[in-house]
């Protein structure tokens, strides 16, 4: 018992300083998304554009640095089980594969954003939007590096235990934005309004300083040793390899998911407005019950590779079962609190004057009890996944997630959506159901390779790779 609370602990530890660094970078996008909406409706949507372009690159690429991810803690795993471990060092290697990773990853974003003024020339969008997308891009491109930098920061903070460094700087950063937002945008103490612009500025500079000030404060306080970072600098290339092998499947499965919001999005959208009102709500609410077990899968890497690398199997096991049962009560009780809930929700977003009203509210309380009921599935796949990439079990997860999504849940979608007439509905049962499945399978993969014969193979790769 004792065992378990000390587990239990450490997987808090590091899920609920994630968790809140987390839902700062959403409030971040929820208060430009309000403040671009007071300037008008172009403003609004090129701002949307740009939202979804970064977070896509983002998302994929942080899928390839979190190769370095299970690296770092297998190599302190080993470092704290023996005497003669080289943890320090193999924990400095594999965060130089990250930083390598993220680099060429930024260079390669940062390309593709200073394009996409171009690329979106293809599609029918009003010169007033395309206008404000090059307006903000003008600057908030130049966030891209260090956001790509704090990536790999972050992964390296989380298997020390010291996850709450980059927590407090992001949340002081998003501070900094809602000020510089308004301030930038709308004008004040001296500087004139600078509309869409403003709101790029403020996206690179807040960004900056957090990269900066998390640096500074991480080297100043011994966080981050230099000597760490000489180490890093001569292992980067030599890891890069094994970051890409265990990175590029996580990076296919999260531009599979994104791929899937979209999708959805767009199918939802044949319905005409009030399903898209609908979607939007029950998508918004999605993202904020779906944000703590994000951090949960990436504490489930962290305690599973850690006792991998230590050469500790049955610790392994325990800390992916555990990590498991908490998703499973924390995702029931958010469904449940949404299935109780779910009749308070439109107001929040939708004025009960306007004329669509009672339509929206309707079809967003069918899809928010459908949400409730898959929640506790989605956080299975998800600490599932995270539990996974401790063992570095990355190709065959990201095939089951691929066939789940787009061979089971888009296809069910469709004939539920059309052919049984469900419309948004059937969208979301198709959803849930490829989720489902999703959810089972991984499920029973950890648990072939956790059993005693499993582990007997997979731990000892573990080691060797720490």
């Amino acid at each position: 018992m004792d065992d378990n609370r000390k587990e239990l602990s450490a997987i808090a530890g590091i899920a609920a300083p994630l968790a809140v660094t987390q839902l700062s970078q959403l409030v971040m996008g929820l208060a430009a998304s309000f403040v671009l909406g007071r300037i008008d409706g172009a403003a609004l949507a090129a701002g949307g554009l740009c939202a979804i372009v970064i977070q896509l690159l983002t998302v994929v690429s942080q899928g390839f640095i979190s190769g370095a991810h299970p690296l770092m803690a297998a190599a302190r795993g080993r470092r704290d089980a023996t005497v003669d471990g080289d943890g320090d060092g193999g924990m400095a290697r594999s965060f130089g594969g990250g930083v390598a990773t993220a680099a060429i990853c930024a260079i390669v974003a940062t390309a593709l954003l200073s394009q996409l003024p171009t690329l979106l020339g293809v599609f029918p969008l009003e010169a007033a939007v395309m206008r404000g997308v090059d307006d903000f891009l003008r600057a908030g491109t130049f966030a891209i590096p260090a956001i790509f930098w704090i990536i790999p920061i972050r992964f390296y903070f989380s298997v020390c235990g010291r996850a709450w460094v980059v927590m407090t700087a992001i949340a002081v950063g998003a501070c900094l934005y809602l000020g510089l937002l308004n301030l930038l945008v709308f004008g004040g103490a001296g500087i004139a309004p600078r509309g869409i612009a403003g709101a790029g500025q403020a996206f690179a500079i807040s960004w900056w300083a957090i990269a900066v000030g998390l640096t500074l404060a991480s080297l100043f306080s011994g966080f981050l040793p230099v000597a760490m970072l000489r180490d890093a600098k001569r292992g980067a290339l030599r890891t890069l390899p094994q970051v890409w092998s265990i990175g590029w499947p996580i990076a296919l499965i999260y531009a599979a998911e994104l791929g899937l919001t979209v999708a959805m999005t767009l199918l939802v959208s044949k319905f005409g407005t009030v399903a898209i009102i609908a979607n939007q709500i029950a998508h918004t609410i999605n993202s904020i019950a779906f944000n703590p077990v994000v951090a949960l899968g990436q504490a489930a890497t962290v305690r599973v590779a850690y006792h991998a690398g230590a050469g500790q199997p049955v610790a392994a096991r325990k800390a992916g079962n555990l990590a498991l049962s908490l998703a499973v009560g924390l995702m029931a009780g958010l469904g449940l609190l949404i299935f109780v809930g779910a009749g308070h929700i439109v107001p929040v977003f939708l004025d009960r004057n306007a004329a669509e009203y009672a339509a929206v509210e309707t079809l967003t309380h069918h899809l928010l009890l459908i949400l409730a009921a898959f929640l506790v599935f989605d956080g299975l796949q998800s600490v599932a996944n995270g539990a996974l990439r401790g063992l570095r079990d990355t190709r065959l997860p990201m095939l089951i997630g691929l066939g789940g999504y787009w061979l089971l849940a888009v296809p069910v979608a469709v004939l539920l959506a059309f052919s049984f007439g469900l419309g948004a509905i059937g969208i979301w049962i198709g959803i849930l159901i490829g989720i489902t499945g999703v959810g089972a399978l991984l499920l029973m993969r950890w648990r072939r390779l956790t059993t005693d014969a499993g582990l007997s193979l997979t731990i000892p790769s573990a080691v060797e790779a720490a």
